[in-house]
């Protein structure tokens, strides 16, 4: 099971984090991400309405992307989000419940740990993949440093991560990325400019070189 829930990361690699978003703009952000090549979005938790928004654009985007929740700081979010639809849990935290119950829900956890005690512990309690956060204070070189000793265990680099450094993440031994505000620019989407973020997707792919 831990194998194939992991598949969708590998092959996507991009988690867009969709936060403080009203459920007025979800389509339009959504067409735009899907029409940039984003197949992984997740809805934050403490945003307006979340849940009815991940119920939502899953019914939409059924089949054609993966619609997860953030935020989900133990199994009672766990259990909320995945009844609304989520297809993957992302935490900026290490949570047992959180992790545990995903799994055996067939949904991918992406718990979020710093240190290399963490990223261990999420493992153990039975997470394929961890999040490294936060990436903004941390570098890319601090998941190469992880990927020393923990080589084995795939990581996810989230928190600063935009168009110009997104390489330097994946050079380092990242998985894949998280990235929020630079693509999710609510003063592009405030004004309509969904071009924007569509724009800004399609170019992140090509400096990580996913055709």
């Amino acid at each position: 099971m831990t194998s194939s829930l992991l598949l969708p990361l590998e092959q996507h690699k991009v988690v867009v984090i969709i936060r403080g978003i009203a459920p007025a703009y979800m389509s339009d952000l959504f067409q735009a991400l899907y029409d940039g090549g984003i197949r992984m979005a997740e809805i934050t938790l403490n945003s307006e309405h979340a849940l009815e928004s991940i119920s939502m654009m899953r019914k939409a985007y059924d089949g054609r992307m993966m619609v997860g929740a953030g935020t989900v700081l133990n199994e009672a979010s766990a259990k909320d989000a995945i009844a609304a639809g989520a297809q993957f849990l992302v935490s900026p935290n290490v949570d047992e419940g959180m992790i545990r119950y995903a799994v055996s829900n067939g949904v991918l956890p992406l718990p979020g740990a710093m240190t290399a005690t963490e990223v261990v512990q999420a493992v153990r309690f039975g997470s394929p993949v961890v999040k490294i956060f936060p990436c903004a204070s941390l570098g890319p070189n601090y998941i190469k440093e992880l990927k020393g000793p923990l080589n084995d265990i795939p990581m996810l680099a989230v928190g600063g991560i935009n168009e110009d450094n997104v390489a330097d993440y994946m050079n380092a031994g990242a998985i894949g990325v998280g990235i929020g505000g630079s693509m999710v620019n609510k003063e592009w989407i405030h004004s309509g400019r969904f071009d924007l973020i569509r724009d800004y997707a399609t170019k992140l792919r090509a400096n990580m070189g996913i055709k």
